[in-house]
């Protein structure tokens, strides 16, 4: 085990400097997605080893190799790392809508914050996702996890529940929705897929249920998914009634893990979800794969979220409990990546597969400040974590692995944000864009090919915070300018020393705020305290930029990212 980890290590590192052994790419390939939640930047080894001292006795870990995710710094070898690739957003539904249309989540009706478990969809019935697009090219598609962009629930009388019941725990006492109605709605409904199999939010909200498709119909499960003596079983699985389901208690294991109270399966063991999922996307990769049809498959993992649901094999793995869950988050990334093969056997299925890792935000306060008393520095050397448009908030994990387009262990500043991979894939396979397809995505795929971009570009990207506060970066990643005090979603967060001095209002008085990333990554000093008049002049360049970008005063109903499309 510990020469095996020790490889995968010196590969990470070496794997930049020798010739691309992979396969030669086809036109259509395979494409899986996989999208931790709440992983930091520094969470990778790739991006950041970590200080930590690594137990000796770790059944997954090297404690000679700073790293907490060595399949996902071994993947890391095998692609292109992006060290300045983004999320949409400091929070998980805007980013996942972002991620599914290439279109900024602020210019629907969510403002800020997310969505509840119960709450209705965001997507528009007529708007392009990447599972549309895949499918128009003939694609067989799967979503299995988290979801989190909303779908629509039913009583018994199979109206749809309106309003938004948010975590409440009183839903089956008071009959407000019937379980056995089917789910309408869902990322079969109007997100392009054809099999689902997943859970409605996050593992902090109710309800936690398996949710599975069968043909266009979508019923929440009763025993969807239980591990037994270490196997996954789905034999049991059927339909729920509100019968098979129990709520007005906290979701709690005999390990102390503990979540909101609300409406879940009995059977719902929070700390199997990461295995339940792994095996179900196995299974589908190689169903899919006996098949002529290419497959696209998006993996939404729910972790390393809250609650930290760690099985007991895990426990101590990394020595702190944080740790131990990006460990088991790892494990099971890495058995999802062995279920494809060997990148440069030509017969293998990773040889015709695009994938493409990253997260959804930065991270979690929480997770962030225990894992600073242990020597980890989850947001690596940035500023900010998950809700703040500050670096640490939106700069994730980003990787893509494609035998045979891209040099394996490369490493890009490039900057992009996550939508922009639905408009590299739509490049690739000649899919025209229309003016409202993917409106703020632009094609990274000279990037991934090892040439230039083109001259004509998108001018800027667009960050966003959980409280609504916008920031701009520039096309050459150089300059940022936030429109407001702080960073739009923690009332106090990090700097990048790791001190919580950032507080809106406090710190930095000035009505917005300018770094010149290039020289000041750590955005430790706002330019517009006793500004020059270059500064001047290049916060009101961005700030007309920026409004430009975002339309009028409800935001995103005019505005335009000016991504040039070919007529």
């Amino acid at each position: 085990m510990t020469r095996l980890l020790a490889g995968l290590w010196c590969l990470s590192i070496m794997a930049g400097i020798g010739g691309n052994a992979m396969a030669a790419p086809t036109d259509r390939p395979n494409v899986l997605i996989i999208y931790f939640d709440d992983m930091g930047w520094g969470d990778m080894g790739a991006n950041a080893p970590t200080d930590h001292a690594i137990p000796e006795d770790s059944q997954y870990l090297d404690p000679q190799v700073p790293t907490l995710m060595p399949h996902l710094d071994a993947f890391a070898a095998q692609a292109m790392r992006f060290t300045n690739g983004h999320s949409a957003d400091g929070v998980c539904t805007p980013s996942r809508y972002a991620l599914m249309t290439g279109r900024y989540c602020w210019r629907t009706r969510l403002k800020k914050g997310v969505n509840g478990g119960y709450t209705p969809t965001l997507m528009e019935p007529d708007r392009l996702t990447i599972g549309k697009m895949f499918q128009s090219r003939g694609y067989s598609t799967a979503m299995v996890g988290k979801w989190h962009i909303g779908m629509q629930f039913h009583d018994s009388a199979n109206r749809p529940v309106k309003g938004n019941l948010g975590n409440r725990s009183d839903v089956l006492e008071k009959n407000l929705i019937d379980f056995s109605k089917p789910v309408t709605d869902t990322p079969i409904h109007n997100a392009g897929f054809d099999v689902f199999f997943g859970t409605p939010a996050s593992l902090d909200m109710p309800p936690y249920v398996w949710l599975q498709s069968n043909g266009d119909a979508v019923r929440v499960m009763s025993q969807g998914g239980v591990v037994r003596d270490g196997e996954v079983d789905f034999s049991k699985a059927r339909g729920a009634t509100n019968d098979d389901l129990v709520e007005r208690q906290n979701f709690k294991r005999s390990v102390g893990i503990a979540t909101r109270a609300g409406v879940h399966d009995p059977t719902f063991d929070l700390r199997d979800y990461l295995q339940i999922q792994a095996q179900k996307v196995c299974d589908l990769i190689h169903q899919f794969d006996d098949e002529s049809e290419p497959f696209f498959i998006y993996v939404p993992m729910p972790a390393p979220h809250t609650p930290h649901a760690v099985q007991d094999q895990f426990v101590g793995s990394a020595g702190w409990t944080y740790g131990d869950y990006v460990v088991q988050t790892d494990h099971y990334t890495g058995q999802i990546l062995d279920a494809l093969g060997d990148p440069t056997d030509g017969n293998s299925i990773a040889a015709e597969t695009v994938v493409f890792i990253s997260s959804d935000n930065g991270p979690e306060n929480g997770a962030y400040h225990t894992s600073l008393e242990v020597d980890h520095d989850a947001n690596g050397p940035y500023a900010g974590r998950k809700r703040d448009n500050y670096e640490g908030g939106t700069r994730v994990p980003f990787l893509v692995r494609w035998p045979g387009v891209i040099q394996p262990g490369s490493v890009t500043d490039h900057l992009c944000w996550q939508g922009d991979f639905i408009a590299t894939m739509a490049d690739h396979l000649g899919i025209p864009l229309g003016p409202d397809d993917a409106p703020d995505a632009e094609s990274f795929l000279p990037v991934l090919k090892g040439q230039p971009m083109p001259t004509q570009r998108r001018p800027a990207i667009i960050q966003h915070s959980s409280r609504g506060q916008f920031a701009i970066v520039d096309q050459s990643g150089e300059w940022k300018l936030l429109d407001g005090t702080g960073g739009g979603g923690n009332g106090t967060t990090c700097d990048a020393d790791d001190q919580e001095t950032l507080r809106a209002g406090k710190i930095r008085e000035t009505p917005r705020q300018l770094f010149r990333l290039s020289v000041d990554p750590g955005e430790r000093n706002n330019l517009l305290n006793d500004p020059d008049q270059a500064a001047t002049d290049k916060e009101s360049e961005l700030y007309e930029l920026l409004n430009r970008i975002r339309g009028d005063q409800e935001f995103g109903t005019d505005g335009n990212s000016q991504v040039p499309r070919p007529q």
